[in-house]
């Protein structure tokens, strides 16, 4: 059986795909997204979910109610993977005069995915960032040094810009965990992961890499 894709991963289905709706009023939209080869996003399932197949999402525009659409479908009539669009392909192909600084600024901190507003923006073409739009990004971590870092200058960002980053750091074992509650350094943070979320000691987040946090 082919591995099954990161949380966050882009998918876009075969054009016989067998995917249903977990609400069958939503399945109109959907067939609509999906024909004009637009992908959905792979979620997390819950720990005990029965149901085998892969858990996707399709968040819509703030002018059609900013609703999220769920979906199953089987690995196998997924046809193309790929992960969100990284943040230098966000800033080349346009973003908001008022975000322009801030971006570059933040390509600078640490390489970046985004996911959110502004990747379903620039894949999509439709408006999803307005004024109170935040960005979601996703930095991969390899230790505590480099978490510890790494928040210590997005917090210094958001004091510079004025704008919200929210997002998560994604950690070698493929759990991720919310870069704000990583910052709050408490005992133990929710750490996400394709098959649920769990409790886990902070300091035991990079236990693998010989550096604890």
């Amino acid at each position: 059986m082919p591995e099954r894709p990161a949380r966050h991963t882009l998918a876009w289905l075969s054009a016989d795909a067998d995917w249903r709706a977990d609400v069958t009023a939503h399945e109109p939209r959907l067939a609509a997204w999906f024909a004009q080869g637009l992908p959905a996003m792979v979620a997390r399932s819950a720990a005990d979910d029965p149901d085998p197949r892969l858990r996707l999402g399709v968040p819509l525009p703030p002018g059609e109610g900013k609703q999220r659409l769920a979906l199953r479908v089987a690995l196998q009539d997924i046809q193309h993977l790929q992960p969100p669009p990284a943040l230098d392909e966000i800033l080349a192909g346009g973003v908001p005069a008022d975000w322009q600084a801030a971006l570059r600024a933040m390509l600078r901190l640490a390489p970046a995915r985004v996911f959110g507003a502004f990747a379903w923006q620039h894949l999509s073409g439709l408006p999803y960032v307005h004024a109170r739009s935040d960005i979601d990004l996703l930095w991969q971590v390899g230790d505590a040094r480099q978490a510890d870092l790494l928040v210590e200058r997005l917090q210094h960002w958001e004091s510079a810009f004025g704008h919200r980053v929210d997002g998560e750091l994604c950690l070698v074992d493929g759990g991720a965990v919310n870069w704000r509650e990583y910052a709050r350094r408490s005992r133990e943070v929710l750490v996400k992961r394709l098959d649920g979320a769990v409790l886990e000691l902070r300091d035991a987040l990079f236990a693998s890499t010989g550096v604890s946090a």
